[in-house]
Parts: structure tokens; sequence; C-alpha cells
């Protein structure tokens, strides 16, 4: 888990951004419900502005360990709704 967490690069904040993904992209969430480090409905908000799909799972800010079969599925569901908007 330590070399998962690297350090924030303040300099990212100061970017200005002109065309986010989210708003021609589709976009998914996984959200941890019982999360300490962000409020849940904070990020239940954000997921819900950018009109993703939104899966909540009983699980800790670190899901991707927890949970890594929800985070899997998610992701692999995700890779098969776009490729299918492809073809």
């Amino acid at each position: 888990m330590r070399d998962s967490q690297v350090p924030i690069n303040m300099s990212a904040f100061g970017t200005k951004l002109e065309n986010a993904a989210w708003r021609t992209k589709p976009s998914w969430a996984v959200i941890a419900t019982e999360d300490k480090a962000f409020d849940p409905a904070m990020l239940i908000h954000m997921a819900e502005r950018i009109n993703a799909k939104i899966t909540k799972v009983p699980a800790s800010h670190a899901l991707f360990m927890t949970q890594p079969t929800v985070v899997a599925d998610t992701i692999d569901e995700a890779a098969k709704a776009v490729s299918a908007k492809r073809q």
C-alpha cells in the first residue's frame, strides 16, 4: 500500500482545465461508504455531477485493496460499455 500512495504534485491544482473528459465521455465511480478520508456524500455528489454510473460498496478508503473484485468488475464493465459503443 505504501507504493500506491504518492505525494500530490500541488502544481496540478494550478493547471487550467479546458476540456474535462467527463463532459463528453461516460464515467464510472466506485464509492466506499465507510471512507473516513473523504466524505462519501461529497464523493456521491461529485459522481452524480458527472453523471457517473455509481457503485457503492461498504469499504474503507483503500477499497482497491479491500474490495478488488468490485473495482475490477467496474473497470471491466466500463471497458465493455465503451467498446460496445465503438462497434
